[in-house]
């Protein structure tokens, strides 16, 4: 007998039964339906959206090339860095996830608004690099706080490293981001926009040797564009090694010299630093930007490293062996990411580091230009080494008088005298006889006046004028005056200290039209003839042993201290700013007396050694004072290191 519990037990049961059946029914059927609909009224796109995506295919970066100096020591290379990057369309609200990020790595207010505007020029499916230089401890802390930041992923890529720092900033150049520009001329693979390429010096000029050739990896995809099988299909290719013709050692070496000159270092925590740097705004913008190197100079001021150029150049080959401009930059810094403040300090820097002065510094070359002129009037049979000029201390010319550097003159003197006296009458007298044609001519034969077609791009041409070139770009006539001053290296003629290198390794080689070259496997062996007697050649070489090793010679306190090894040369004063009668009434007669920016440039030329020339040298010190004692001196220093070290 069935009791009355188990009748209502029933009853319930029934009614549970029926209330989950009818809740399975309708949940299938609703499975149902949108099963019908997926499959029936929206297949075609699916399958258009999996027939689209089921295959995608990235570029593999490859590996840039590294630069080395001519003993196999690193100049550029590459080291293991993780870049940052965040899809825009997996993130809620892509500017509060760049926020929380700035909590974990560098990303200031500047370059979040940069990346915000980056993101709207892109497709929002596409990642976007945020930080290409992340360490792995910066990578942990993001890493656990994934969770909380949706499209946020790390790719494992390599930076681009310069172990040298300073020492080759102008030299090696450094690398930067793909512009739309770049990829318009060519010079970055259009896919490959994260990879930074070659912004100046050699990353620039070898871009193409550098940069390799990229790889194909496919990657299968779901519908919703998640990978889930990868497979290489091309293998990127590795850039070229570029092999360089500079000894780094000595380019280090040639740097320290020409940052020192005439000057005493000091340490930059002493009080006297201190003070001075409190009290001039301009030195401390200087020093600020420098590598920390301060000196003391003989008056007992307070100043930063010597601003200027040195290069040396093998006479034989062209092979460049140093080649230092100062104020430099860093490259690494370059190569990062900088701010709009440091770009601001950089470019209103008061020496202008951004400038590589050994191409692109065009000074008017002063008395190193007198080789030129004298070779000139030789060749035109105008003079012989025997024929004199009478220096009384100055020139009339009309109304105008020329004056010597020596105002009391140096009374009768040849052209070997001339030239290790450095006397300007002499080629006063001698321009005017000779004439700018043939001297313009001359100086093109050593290559003045025009690119010496070095590798590192941005090279200026430097001036050498005459008649056809004033009608040309000022309107007027050349007058005699004019051919007066351009006859010691003044007036409308300019040279690059590259230029002056090469002119100087040409006149002590004497026979090639040697061309300089930074590569090592571009090193030539066949020139073309400059075309002077061997003569002239002679008389030149006599005039600037002169020059140092001559009692009266203007470098004759820097001669080389080696036995059997003697420097030739000549020195170089460029006014700047002539002294004032002002500036007399109130003391000042002397050039280093003066604010830096009003001093002469200091430049000296020459080669060594003297009886088997193998290396030129031209040093330039801007507003360094006198060519003798600012310039002469650094040059001595650097050509005795290169045989001290057997280089």
């Amino acid at each position: 007998m069935i009791t009355r519990k188990a009748k209502q037990f029933e009853r319930s049961l029934s009614r549970r039964a029926l209330f989950i059946g009818g809740g399975q029914a309708l949940v299938t059927s609703v499975l149902v339906g949108r099963l019908f609909y997926l499959q029936v009224m929206e297949s075609s796109e699916y399958e258009a959206l999996s027939d689209r995506n089921r295959f995608d295919y990235v570029i593999m970066p490859p590996s840039r090339g590294r630069i080395f100096d001519s003993k196999g020591r690193l100049l550029a290379g590459n080291a293991e860095a993780y870049a940052l990057n965040i899809v825009p369309k997996l993130t809620k609200d892509l500017h509060e996830s760049l926020r929380t990020l700035s909590e974990l790595v560098r990303l200031d207010d500047e370059l979040i608004a940069e990346l915000m505007d980056r993101a709207k020029e892109q497709p929002s499916f596409l990642p976007l690099t945020i930080r290409d230089d992340l360490t792995q401890r910066e990578v942990a802390r993001v890493v656990v706080r994934t969770p909380e930041l949706p499209g946020v992923s790390f790719d494992r890529i390599e930076k681009r490293i310069y172990p040298q720092g300073l020492l080759t900033g102008h030299l090696t150049g450094y690398v930067g981001r793909v512009t739309k520009e770049d990829i318009e001329q060519g010079r970055a693979h259009p896919q490959l926009v994260n990879i930074r390429n070659g912004k100046s010096g050699i990353e620039y000029a070898f871009e193409q040797d550098l940069r390799g050739e990229p790889g194909r990896e496919q990657i299968l995809v779901n519908a919703l564009g998640r990978p889930i099988k990868k497979s290489v299909k091309e293998q990127p290719v590795s850039g070229k090694d570029i092999n360089l013709t500079i000894d780094i050692n000595l380019q280090s070496y040639a740097a320290s010299i020409l940052k020192r000159g005439r000057n005493t270092p000091l340490s930059t925590s002493s009080a006297k630093v201190q003070r001075a740097v409190a009290d001039n705004p301009e030195l401390s913008r200087i020093l600020a930007t420098s590598d920390g190197q301060v000196f003391e100079d003989a008056l007992g001021r307070v100043v930063p490293p010597e601003t200027g150029s040195v290069v040396v150049i093998d006479i034989h080959t062209g092979a460049i062996k140093a080649m230092v401009s100062t104020p430099t930059i860093d490259p690494n810094v370059m190569s990062g990411r900088i701010s709009h403040k440091e770009w601001d300090t950089l470019i209103n820097h008061p020496r202008t580091p951004l400038l590589d002065r050994c191409i692109k510094g065009q000074y008017a070359p002063g008395s190193t230009f007198k080789m030129v002129v004298a070779l000139a009037a030789l060749e035109a049979g105008i003079i012989t080494d025997s024929s004199q000029f009478f220096c009384p201390g100055h020139k009339e010319l009309g109304n105008a008088k020329f004056h010597c550097w020596n105002k009391h003159g140096h009374g009768r003197v040849n052209v070997i005298e001339a030239l290790e006296q450095s006397c300007d009458v002499f080629f006063y007298e001698l321009a005017l006889k000779t004439g700018i044609k043939r001297i313009s001519a001359m100086s093109k034969r050593f290559g003045l006046g025009d690119n010496t077609a070095i590798t590192i791009p941005g090279e200026k041409s430097g001036l050498i004028p005459d008649k056809a070139w004033k009608q040309k770009h000022i309107g007027e006539v050349w007058t005699p005056g004019e051919t007066v001053v351009a006859s010691i290296g003044q007036g409308y003629v300019l040279a690059t200290p590259i230029q002056l290198a090469v002119m100087t390794a040409r006149i002590a080689q004497g026979k090639n039209r040697i061309k300089p070259v930074m590569r090592e496997n571009e090193i030539a062996s066949d020139f073309d003839p400059i075309g002077v007697s061997a003569a002239s050649m002679d008389i030149i070489h006599r005039g600037m042993d002169a020059v140092v090793n001559g009692k009266k010679g203007t470098a004759r306190n820097y001669k080389l201290d080696l036995d059997g090894i003697a420097m030739a040369g000549k020195t170089g004063t460029v006014q700047v700013k002539r002294i004032t009668k002002a500036e007399r009434e109130r003391g000042i007669v002397d050039n280093m007396d003066r604010p830096w920016k009003f001093r002469d440039h200091a430049l000296f030329t020459g080669y060594a050694p003297l009886d088997d020339p193998k290396y030129a040298i031209a040093v330039v010190v801007e507003h360094g004072g006198s060519g003798s004692s600012g310039a002469a001196p650094i040059a001595r220093d650097i050509l005795t290191y290169i045989f001290e070290q057997g280089i």
